[in-house]
């Protein structure tokens, strides 16, 4: 399986990966591959680590059930 990086290019840059596509404003899905490690290293793209506005929902967790003697 191909690691991916969530990416936004830096100011207002359209920038297009050969098998990714164009960068969104939003942040687009990128493989880390030499390209993507290239751009970081060069800074015209920030890898971005914050959750995206639309995704999968994060399970909620259970309450806690009192113990029972």
């Amino acid at each position: 399986m191909v690691r991916k990086l969530r990416v936004k290019a830096v100011g207002d840059l359209k920038l297009k990966h050969p098998s990714a596509g164009v960068t969104r404003p939003e942040g687009s899905m990128w493989p880390a591959d030499q390209f993507t490690l290239r751009r970081l290293r060069e800074g015209v793209i920030t890898a971005d680590t914050t959750e995206p506005a639309k995704g999968k929902p994060e399970a909620k967790a259970k309450p806690a059930t009192a113990a029972q003697s």
